[in-house]
């Protein structure tokens, strides 16, 4: 049996008579229904007797794997996985702030905002690592992510760019995709669709912070005006829209004690207004330090884990979609721990975080130096955590005896190296998303 393998402690009935329990395979992802005497044997680690059919689908997903004094310890096939993801040169990732300013006032948002256009030899120097990037012989495909700030006040800008390198991409035969992460607030109809059709993007990540008068003032804006009910307009208009029809919005929702009691409420609303849609994601977080104090805002991660549970069991019977648990192996983590992949500051600073960016104690150290002058032929600079992948190795964090490494990645190096704990919440509730899948699924709980 894999290291990577969990077995839930309760049986579910499937169509009335069969007693199954829910087998979790963590090296691939997998999610799997296993008949009641053969998961108690797995839990066990024992395998003999068991269906060879069975054996043969548990070695698909991984969660029987080659044992014996010439196995490949667990930990180093995952680790070798995860770097050779993180070295693949073939796809490029671009995280690029457009602007130094937002015309939000977040409590908890750890960044600091100033007014002023971005300089010609920014943006210029900007566009010629990407295109580059484009232009190199390994490339196959370029991600362009637009990050602030608030990225539509860089709306020209993001025209500006895109045009290049779709441009670009279009003639050396490379894919280009391009996602957005924007408070909603400046996006219009005729933007959103302008933004798809010449842009590429097709993710939006908005956040919105509850129900209206909860979301208003956890994200006010400058000006003193409201953005919930003009946002929540706007994307059901998005919804209805057929050239938009291949758009995903993923709905964030950042959560701390100010506004934790009103997500049920939240969650009610959007399921009455209509957001129970394929193109919709939802998907909640607890709020963290980004450079700043949250600690007297933030919730504990054990009693979010909890809470989280819940709200996912209320969307789920609203109709709205999210994910309980990852399905899929972590490649590249992040930004952090892959030399392929580069931030872009507004200030002219490149990092490998993407919580670097605009916070005053990271920008004023230089990142990895300037854009304008660093070659724009070779990879970004060796960042502070490129050498994630061995401090896991060498046991720095507890991730390296960790079951959920293989799709958690460690979450946040950051975090880990500032004395944070960041496992995510799926780590303290694996018993409840069991049942939760297992009601997703038509799967009935029986007692324990």
């Amino acid at each position: 049996m894999s290291d990577y393998v969990r077995v839930s402690g309760r049986t579910y009935l499937h169509d009335g008579t069969q007693r199954m329990r829910m087998l979790y395979a963590t090296r691939t992802g997998s999610m799997v229904c296993v008949p009641e005497e053969a998961a108690a044997q797995l839990a066990e680690g024992r395998l003999e007797g068991i269906d060879p059919e069975l054996l043969e689908g548990l070695r698909e997903i991984e969660a029987v794997v080659a044992a014996g004094p010439d196995a490949a310890r667990e930990l180093d096939v995952v680790l070798a996985r995860q770097r050779a993801a993180s070295a693949d040169r073939s796809t490029l990732r671009y995280v690029l702030l457009p602007t130094t300013y937002c015309n939000m006032g977040c409590s908890y948002c750890g960044q600091e905002h100033t007014r002023g256009r971005l300089s010609a030899r920014h943006r210029d120097a900007v566009a010629r690592r990407v295109l580059a990037g484009i232009e190199a012989q390994a490339t196959r495909s370029v991600k362009v992510s637009w990050f602030g700030a608030e990225p539509m006040i860089g709306y020209p800008m993001i025209l500006d760019l895109s045009a290049r390198f779709t441009a670009a991409a279009r003639d050396r035969g490379v894919e280009y995709v391009s996602r957005m992460v924007t408070n909603g607030s400046l996006l219009t109809l005729e933007k959103l669709r302008k933004l798809r059709r010449e842009c590429q993007v097709t993710k939006f990540d908005i956040t919105l912070d509850g129900p209206a008068r909860i979301h208003d003032a956890h994200r006010p804006l400058r000006n003193g005006k409201k953005s919930f009910d003009r946002t929540t307009r706007l994307l059901l208009e998005a919804l209805r829209d057929d050239s938009l029809s291949d758009v995903l919005f993923i709905l964030r929702t950042n959560i701390d004690v100010e506004n934790m009691d009103w997500v049920d409420e939240y969650l009610d609303t959007m399921a009455d207004l209509g957001f129970s849609d394929e193109q919709v994601l939802f998907n909640l977080a607890p709020v963290y330090p980004w450079g700043n104090d949250v600690s007297r805002i933030e919730i504990d991660r054990r009693v979010y884990a909890r809470h989280e549970v819940d709200w996912m069991r209320r969307m789920n019977r609203l109709g709205l979609r999210f994910t309980a648990l990852p399905n899929e192996p972590e490649g590249v983590l992040c930004a952090a721990v892959s030399q392929s992949v580069e931030i872009h500051s507004s200030s002219g600073a490149m990092f490998s975080c993407s919580e670097y960016p605009l916070v005053p104690q990271h920008e004023k150290g230089g990142g990895l130096g300037p854009i304008e002058t660093l070659p724009v032929s070779a990879p970004r600079p060796i960042g502070p955590f490129d050498d994630w992948h061995d401090a896991v190795a060498n046991g720095e964090t507890p991730c390296h005896s960790c079951y959920f490494f293989p799709v958690c990645g460690g979450a946040c190096p950051k975090q880990w190296r500032e004395g944070a704990v960041p496992c995510p919440p799926y780590k303290f509730t694996l018993e409840e998303r069991f049942d939760l899948v297992a009601e997703m699924n038509g799967l009935t709980p029986m007692e324990c």
